[in-house]
């Protein structure tokens, strides 16, 4: 979440939508500036045994994005970053080359 904050509280014009996943409501930023244009959906989850992705996943598969070729970035749980992919490539058509992707950690499994 971080890195996504300081990208669009330095941007000047990023029109986007947002996805940002939180363990609980608590953890929602009231005080992130962004960009005209663009859009956070803080997705808290409602409980704290909740899988990580989930919540962001469901609501890319639902979400209303705009028409035109587009430029996703997703990061963080590994089946968020790889399902959330799968879902543009395969039901939006966004080519491959225009989504980075970068899955942090597996739940339920220990990093080394």
């Amino acid at each position: 979440m971080p890195a996504v904050l300081a990208i669009l509280e330095s941007s000047v014009a990023l029109p986007a939508e947002v996805f940002l996943e939180v363990p609980a409501r608590e953890n929602i930023r009231h005080d992130v500036t962004v960009p005209p244009g663009t859009t956070i959906h803080w997705l808290p989850r409602r409980a704290p045994c909740a899988k990580p992705g989930v919540l962001a996943l469901q609501a890319v598969k639902q979400a209303q994005l705009p028409d035109g070729r587009s430029y996703a970035w997703t990061a963080g749980q590994s089946s968020l970053a790889t399902g959330v992919r799968r879902h543009l490539v395969g039901e939006r058509q966004i080519p491959k080359s225009d989504i980075s992707f970068r899955g942090y950690f597996s739940h339920g499994r220990a990093s080394l």
